[in-house]
């Protein structure tokens, strides 16, 4: 939100340089510079939560690698009421000891209120597990390039909604995936209503691995759904034909006698193609 003094902000009781106030209307961000009229980032946060007015709730975000310093009771304190979580984690191939320590202080604080929590370049093992998170009770849960995410955690997490993207094929295959949702027929992860997994990609999916023993039942084709915003790929003219794929529908069902679809596509791109398949449950 603000950027930092010369001597560089310790706590949420500093005052920063100026304030640096982003302005998202339908995915359009305007950038405002206001001077920091003698507030500190306590201050500022409170004032400029106090002026908006979300429709939806207010959302925080948080990079684990700068340098203040949190605790749960500030947190909870200067914040009102959060619905949505973001945490930011830095490129780094694994997470340090003090990216553990801020994450896990950001979700213990929020984690009792939010509904959504969304984790960029999540890399978990050692010093952040899925046990600091999955738990908990969720209508969404979107990760983003996680790393050394496995099968055995999909089935842990408990939220309705499951969103993974850019996820890394060598460390979830097809043949995890097929193992999750043959778990899902015996009676796992009942609360799950949804789970959406994207990547990219180079070769031409084999879905008959992902489909193997499942007993599912080919529900036809449709038109492929319109592009994320957050993923949007323009193809050049006339090459539109490119990305003319479509979707493969499939349904397998619970041994409970729910019914789920799986749809299976491709989209193609002069650029990078991407393959998705999304779980939806009836």
């Amino acid at each position: 939100m603000g950027r930092r003094n010369k001597k560089g902000n310790t706590n949420f009781n500093d005052i920063p340089v100026n304030v640096e106030v982003h302005k998202s209307i339908n995915y359009r961000v305007s950038i405002l510079i206001w001077s920091n009229l003698g507030m500190s980032w306590r201050e500022w946060i409170q004032h400029l939560c106090s002026i908006s007015k979300p429709e939806k709730g207010y959302t925080a975000f948080f990079e684990v690698y700068n340098s203040i310093e949190f605790n749960i009771p500030t947190l909870r304190n200067i914040f009102p009421k959060v619905e949505s979580l973001v945490i930011f984690f830095s490129y780094d191939e694994a997470v340090n000891e003090h990216e553990k320590l801020l994450a896990q202080i950001f979700l213990k604080a929020f984690l009792p209120d939010v509904e959504n929590v969304r984790l960029d370049r999540v890399r978990l093992g050692e010093h952040f597990s899925i046990g600091d998170f999955g738990m908990t009770n969720l209508k969404e849960l979107v990760m983003n390039r996680p790393r050394k995410l496995r099968v055995e955690d999909l089935i842990t997490l408990n939220a309705e909604s499951i969103t993974i993207g850019e996820t890394n094929l060598a460390e979830i295959t097809f043949r995890d995936l097929n193992r999750f949702f043959k778990l899902w027929k015996k009676g796992f992860n009942r609360k799950l209503k949804e789970l959406k997994i994207w990547w990219y990609t180079r070769t031409n999916p084999d879905w008959n691995i992902l489909l193997k023993e499942l007993k599912a039942d080919d529900a036809g084709e449709e038109e492929l759904p319109p592009e994320e915003p957050l993923l949007v790929i323009v193809p050049a003219e006339g090459e539109a034909a490119q990305n003319a794929d479509v979707v493969k529908k499939f349904i397998i069902r619970h041994s409970r006698k729910f019914v789920a679809e799986i749809k299976c596509y491709t989209r193609t791109s002069p650029f990078r193609n991407t393959a998705h398949v999304k779980f939806t449950v009836s």
